[in-house]
């Protein structure tokens, strides 16, 4: 029987490939953080709930109010986003409003050493990190 060099990378090459492929199927990804896939929270109110806490550590008293501004905030923005009578910079002006109105909220409950944490926390980290870019392979 005369098996040529070429013949046996080849057949190698392939039960790698389909042994790895096998195994990816049995390994799925790690679970995301609480709330989060993709790079994004699926839930933005639990997980900057959870920054929050962490980076400032929040009281429970502080926590409770803090999940109720949340809460109104996100009423206010559904509110906003279903209403149909309004253009685009109105509306994006009216989001920028509410924002601003619960951070100042949120801020006035915060003891001063936590204010200083707050006052360098960005509104895009109320979303998670941007997602990864694509990969190339």
């Amino acid at each position: 029987m005369n098996i040529s060099l070429k013949t046996v990378s080849a057949a190698a090459a392939l039960t790698l490939g389909l042994i790895s492929g096998l195994h990816a199927q049995d390994c799925p990804p790690p679970p995301p953080p609480d709330g989060c896939s993709g790079g994004f929270c699926q839930d933005p109110q639990a997980g900057f709930m959870k920054m929050l806490t962490e980076k400032l550590s929040l009281t429970q008293e502080q926590q409770t109010k803090i999940k109720a501004i949340l809460s109104d905030e996100k009423q206010a923005m559904d509110a906003l986003r279903d209403d149909t009578s309004i253009d685009r910079e109105t509306g994006h002006e009216k989001m920028e409003s509410i924002l601003k109105n619960h951070r100042e909220k949120i801020r006035a409950l915060l003891t001063p050493e936590q204010q200083k944490i707050f006052a360098q926390i960005k509104p895009h980290d109320r979303h998670g990190p941007p997602p990864p870019p694509p990969d190339e392979n």
